[in-house]
């Protein structure tokens, strides 16, 4: 019985070579991908360091416009809009996280699995194959360390990006609130003097 559930696992393991042969392929092209969309995003904020807020604002104007015009609730309903647009753009990051986490683990399950082919190969005295089960292994573990490595450090970057763009988003919105304030405080004093003469 347990001789048939090592096989059983043997094979299964087995089964499992190529999907994760696979994964480590993919994780090698979305890094190289991630890479690519970091250096493009780090070029266009060396060219312009507030365009993701001024995107905000421009798409959201007449809305924000309407909320610092009419809503009495004017300060909450634009710190919702605020943090929603926060919260889309944290969840780019999701992708990056994602390969922090499973990069390492796969590159592992890469290396077990053909380190234990290799060992198969040793008792039947391949060692050709042995070698070449072994170099794979090893390739496996440096892959998904060094993915993993790099996604971890353009996470680091981008979310100091995402957070001075939170700030300064914030700014933005306290100081046309202060500002719609002011706007509405000077209507009514002129409204009191007017209707006093």
């Amino acid at each position: 019985m347990t001789e048939f559930i090592d096989r059983f696992l043997f094979q299964l393991t087995e089964l499992l070579h190529a999907p994760v042969l696979l994964a480590l392929f993919a994780m090698v092209v979305w890094t190289l991908i991630s890479i690519g969309a970091f250096f493009r995003t780090w070029l266009m904020r060396v060219r312009k360091p507030r365009e993701a807020v001024h995107t905000f604002f421009a798409q959201h104007e007449g809305e924000i416009t309407a909320l610092l015009t009419d809503s009495p609730y004017a300060d909450i309903q634009l710190t919702e809009l605020v943090r929603s647009w926060e919260k889309k753009q944290n969840s780019r990051l999701d992708n990056i996280r994602f390969l922090i986490k499973t990069g390492p683990s796969i590159g592992l399950v890469g290396t077990l699995i053909p380190m234990g082919q290799a060992l198969s190969s040793l008792s039947s005295g391949d060692m050709a194959a042995m070698s070449g089960n072994m170099l794979t292994a090893f390739t496996s573990t440096i892959i998904g360390l060094v993915c993993g490595t790099v996604a971890y450090l353009i996470s680091l970057k981008w979310e100091k990006w995402l957070h001075a763009d939170f700030l300064a988003c914030e700014v933005e919105a306290e100081t046309r609130l202060r500002f719609a304030g002011l706007k509405q405080a000077e209507t009514d004093s002129t409204l009191i003097y007017n209707q006093s003469l």
